[in-house]
């Protein structure tokens, strides 16, 4: 019988705690990162070169993959593999369009206009997690916002085969998307050349994609020096499941999501031990699914909001009414029939989001993340003239003198260029 962890509502932070990675591990992982990014800091093209035979045991002596490469990869990709990525794309796609900002136009009461206009990140490096797996999924997820965006220069990285290129699928990805910049380059090492550059591979502005503890860390340490969507590593999945949810399906969904890997936590909860009792036969002993049984079902929520997962299904009667109680998630699946898996995948939604807790401030990766919200200032003589007064006012209770001058300055401008006022008729 497997182990069942119980929690009542005062206990949920606690067994949150339970659930992160150790403080050792998290200090391990920094301490590694932080030699990876000095290393590539220092010694450019050839220490990425070094890391990547010593990390995945494979010399790459030139990482920029030929454009030949990725034609060959899409023309030998499997027909029914083409058709699912074709149709992924399209539906990532018009979902991300549907996302896009619209400018706005504001004339406030003095006369001043304040717009807004959306640009784009001139540059962004897209990482595509290889290693145990291969995500070439998560390359159609990274490229097709910031494609929808309008980010012109798109380059990818991701970890080298035996043969020193990265997995077909991924290069078969970038060819079918118009990708034609890919290195063969990996892990930390690779988020690091990105985000500081190279001789090999120019820097970015900014870095998207998830991947392993490793990378997760790379893109935190360098935020500040490169712009990142979130910290995306390990994947998460909590099932929260009532006596509605199908037993095998919600197993299912559940061994789904260990199936990444190392580091990979799926957790079933529910306030019901006859549900978990009629799950756990199809959850073998060694799988890493881990089993919480609730007081309540409000103490399963406020689990929910205290793990603040990257992926949560909610498999209960009342679906509607469960998500209205949900404040952290990345991606939410309601009802019997929403497994992560079709997310994962080809519904529509994107799978790159924020893992370990950061939901509870980040968003899943959309075009909005490659866009800057740039805001224009107009302001005619008689807004000018109008606002003279408050702003300096408020320049001199700062301190700041000059501010006030600046606004003084155009008043009196704006007074001097105002016609003369009529003369008064004299009896």
């Amino acid at each position: 019988m497997r182990e069942r962890r119980r929690v009542a509502a005062a206990e949920v932070d606690g067994l949150v705690r339970a659930l992160r990675p150790s403080k050792a591990l998290r200090e391990d992982v920094s301490s590694t990162v932080a030699d990876i990014v000095d290393m590539v800091r220092n010694g450019g093209d050839e220490a990425v070169r070094r890391l990547t035979s010593r990390l995945d045991g494979v010399d790459v002596e030139h990482m920029r993959v030929k454009p030949a490469r990725l034609r060959e990869a899409l023309d030998d990709l499997a027909p029914d593999v083409r058709a699912a990525l074709e149709l992924l794309a399209e539906n990532l796609r018009l979902v991300a369009e549907d996302k896009m900002p619209q400018a706005t136009r504001v004339t406030l009461r003095h006369g001043q206009v304040v717009s807004t206009r959306q640009v784009p990140v001139r540059r962004v490096g897209v990482y595509v997690p290889g290693g145990l797996a291969a995500y070439p999924s998560s390359a159609v997820m990274a490229i097709v916002p910031a494609q929808v965006a309008g980010v012109p220069e798109i380059a990818a990285c991701s970890p080298p085969g035996p043969s020193g290129l990265p997995d077909a699928g991924a290069l078969a990805v970038c060819a079918l998307l118009g990708v034609d910049e890919v290195y063969a380059a990996g892990g930390a090492q690779a988020v690091a050349a990105l985000a500081l550059g190279t001789a090999s591979i120019p820097a970015v502005d900014m870095v998207v994609g998830p991947g392993n503890a490793y990378v997760e860390e790379a893109k935190r340490r360098l935020f500040g020096e490169v712009g990142i969507e979130s910290l995306a590593g390990p994947t998460e999945l909590v099932v929260v499941a009532d006596a509605t949810a199908p037993a095998e399906a919600a197993a299912v969904d559940l061994l789904a999501q260990v199936e990444h890997g190392p580091g990979a936590q799926s957790v079933l909860v529910s306030a019901d031990p006859g549900v978990l009792a009629a799950i756990e036969p199809f959850l073998p002993d060694q799988s890493g699914v881990i089993v919480v049984e609730a007081d309540t079902l409000d103490t399963a929520l406020g689990f929910v909001n205290a793990y603040a997962p990257e992926h949560l299904q909610l498999m209960v009667s009342d679906p509607g009414a469960a998500l209205e109680a949900v404040h952290h998630a990345g991606a939410i699946f309601i009802g019997p029939h929403s497994g992560t898996a079709y997310g994962d995948y080809i519904a529509g939604s994107n799978h790159i989001l924020p893992t370990g807790g950061h939901s509870r401030f980040s968003s899943g990766l959309s075009p909005t993340a490659f866009l800057r919200t740039q805001e224009v200032v107009e302001l005619s003589e008689a807004a000018a003239a109008a606002l003279a007064a408050p702003l300096a006012a408020l320049a001199r209770a700062e301190g700041f003198v000059d501010h006030a001058r600046s606004g003084e300055i155009r008043g009196a401008l704006a007074a001097d260029a105002a016609p003369p006022a009529p003369a008064v008729p004299t009896e």
